[in-house]
């Protein structure tokens, strides 16, 4: 093999490794976003939801899936957290306290294993080292990438709501999923 072969096929390899591990910046979509906490208390069932999420991904690509992430950071607006149930909100709202924390926030720097995120979820102005489940998909151009796990109210100092003089008590365990549309910046 001749040193001008050798240097081609060498460029030729590097080039299609640095392609199959690429990184590739992404922008959360304005629209298809959702964030829902569900929890129980000891009389029913509840959920919160948001749909105004904001934020960007730096993530490694493979064969169209994931395989490592160099940064993710997820943010919505506290308040953007509603119930359809109005009373159930409006406690939600004094257990974040969004006047003082107006931004709810997961930074996500490293993936421990394959359908792992691993990351720092800031609530109501505490940090806690949270670590997620998630899928990924390619749809109409898009990557939908849903994420889902547990936290509880004291991984961020909370005490749980409670309304009519404490009769009424939230459980400590929430379930917490994120779906994200991430379009390709260009």
């Amino acid at each position: 093999m001749t040193t001008r072969s050798t240097i081609l096929s060498l460029f030729i390899f590097f080039t299609c490794l640095a392609t199959g591990f690429a990184q590739t910046s992404f922008t959360i979509a304005e629209t298809g976003n959702k964030i829902s906490v569900e929890g129980t208390s000891n009389l029913h069932d509840f959920t919160l939801v948001s749909e105004e999420l904001k934020g960007s991904a730096d993530l490694f690509i493979e064969d169209g899936k994931i395989t490592g992430i160099k940064k993710v950071v997820v943010t919505l607006k506290t308040e953007s957290l509603e119930s359809s149930k109005s009373g159930l909100t409006r406690n939600a709202m004094k257990t974040l306290q969004p006047e003082a924390n107006p931004i709810i926030s997961y930074i996500a720097f490293d993936m421990p294993s394959e359908g792992k995120i691993s990351g720092i979820l800031n609530v109501a102005g505490y940090d806690s080292d949270q670590e997620f489940d998630f899928t990924s998909k390619r749809q109409g151009g898009k990557l939908i990438v849903t994420a889902k796990g547990a936290v509880q109210f004291k991984d961020f100092d909370l005490d749980p709501p409670s309304a009519l003089a404490g009769t009424i008590k939230v459980r400590e365990d929430l379930q917490l999923e994120i779906v994200l549309v991430l379009e390709e910046d260009n």
